[in-house]
């Protein structure tokens, strides 16, 4: 059997329009996408990339985690039942409503900045400014844009079946429907009939 992998994408440049971007595929094994599994992305292309097996023109602005992005493999689905697709939907899913719900807490600080700039009803504190003028603000309001994107294309793609994974653990849950004793419900009473 052989072991899972992982598939990541480090973008050159993320100033670069979306469309002008490019990267280098990197593949490691593991099983799920996590900090460390990121970090061993980065520590190998910045090998590769020092041991000049990469385009020296790559990475002018260094590389980062922001520079990286997870690669789902395309998967044949046509053999998959549909139960099989939605669970395969459904973590799809549940990675990318993470990801948008980590990045928008992360730019929960702007929020009196972008306030003032789209009401433009006063001007900008001196702090303000500075947070403005900053280049990590720029692209962590593209981060929240590009992460809210794909999280709103892959939703409008899904084929639905995920529901069929909420239908299993409701099943799976205790329900309303409970039996009990006539001495429970009627708390000891004797009834009479006539």
């Amino acid at each position: 059997m052989s072991s899972p992998t992982l598939n990541y994408l480090i973008i050159d440049d993320l100033e670069q329009p979306p469309e002008q971007r490019v990267g280098t595929l990197v593949r490691l094994c593991g099983r799920r996408d996590s900090p460390k599994t990121r970090e061993g992305a980065i520590e190998l292309v910045r090998r590769l990339w020092e041991e000049d097996l990469l385009p020296a023109d790559r990475f002018a602005n260094g590389i980062h985690q922001d520079s990286i992005m997870a690669v789902s493999e395309p998967t044949d689905t046509q053999n998959l039942l549909p139960v099989e697709r939605g669970a395969q939907e459904l973590c799809q899913l549940l990675n990318l409503q993470v990801t948008h719900q980590q990045t928008c807490q992360e730019a929960r600080p702007l929020v009196s900045l972008v306030q003032a700039v789209l009401d433009n009803e006063r001007s900008l504190t001196p702090e303000e400014l500075e947070l403005a003028s900053d280049r990590k603000t720029g692209k962590l309001l593209q981060k929240v844009a590009s992460s809210h994107a794909e999280l709103s294309r892959f939703r409008d793609a899904m084929s639905g079946d995920a529901q069929l994974i909420l239908e299993i653990i409701r099943a799976e849950m205790p329900g309303d429907v409970a039996i009990q004793s006539p001495d429970s419900v009627t708390n000891g009473a004797t009834t009479t009939s006539k």
